[in-house]
């Protein structure tokens, strides 16, 4: 006699596995493609391991949320961009937010927070005490899709000279092809000193403070709800626990900090 069978059981097994899934945000964190661009002190690598401050961080994460052996991958920015704006499932860092930005992506964060100015190359004669003065000078090097790129254009800047990340940019100001590149000011000297060729001695603030940005986690904008709050989670977990604090300091010691 052939067994019984139930047709509501695979409903109720799918049920129970999709309610096991929303009440594990662990479950919900995997899947997730994290990106990274080429940022000292933020994100870099040695020997093709990937170093830096925000790095630290998403690692320390990723192993509260039983995912420790997730790769992070190195894009140039506007590619990681593109595929963040563009695909699902895609994490993203470091990444300041902006309106334009609210409208596309998900956020966890803060993990950072910097005061963005203009660099001119040591002993240029070019000068801005604000965004009106800078409009007028011949060239700002930017980075393609980043935030100070994105800033500028929404600010209505036309002389922008885009490149693919932010070494290229400062090269061009060390020759004199540009006239001020904007970054912010704790990053500078950890960007610096990576870069060969370069020394933060070879410029100087150009002016007055532009701007104050907050730097987060970016998510693909379907990202579930379960996903961003359990990162944000783990992020304030990091925070509570004083490991958050640990790793700024050996990133940005506090007696080397601007006041």
């Amino acid at each position: 006699m052939p067994a019984t069978r139930c047709p509501a059981l695979p409903f109720l097994l799918c049920a129970l596995l999709l309610g096991q899934l929303l009440c594990c945000p662990r479950a919900l964190a995997g899947g997730v493609h994290v990106m990274t661009e080429q940022y000292p002190p933020f994100s870099y690598q040695v020997d093709g391991e990937a170093r830096g401050f925000c790095v630290e961080l998403v690692q320390r994460i990723l192993e509260r949320l039983g995912l420790g052996e997730s790769d992070i991958v190195f894009y140039p920015w506007a590619r990681a961009y593109m595929k963040l704006k563009e695909e699902d499932g895609h994490v993203l860092f470091p990444m300041s937010r902006s309106v334009e930005r609210d409208g596309l992506f998900r956020f966890v964060g803060p993990v950072f927070d910097d005061t963005l100015y203009f660099f001119r190359r040591k002993g240029s004669a070019v000068q801005v005490q604000g965004l009106a003065d800078a409009r007028r000078v011949g060239a700002i090097g930017v980075t393609r899709d980043d935030f100070y790129h994105q800033f500028l254009v929404e600010h209505g800047f036309a002389n922008l000279d885009i490149s693919v990340c932010q070494l290229h940019d400062f090269r061009k100001l060390a020759q004199g092809r540009v006239d001020l590149v904007p970054m912010g000011e704790k990053a500078m000297s950890g960007f610096m000193a990576r870069q060969q060729g370069l020394d933060p001695a070879m410029f100087e603030k150009a002016g007055p403070a532009i701007y104050r940005s907050e730097v987060f986690i970016g998510f693909s904008g379907s990202t579930p709800d379960e996903v961003v709050e359990s990162w944000q989670k783990a992020l304030d977990e990091l925070k509570e626990a004083g490991v958050y604090g640990a790793i700024m300091n050996r990133y940005f010691p506090p007696d080397t900090q601007p006041e």
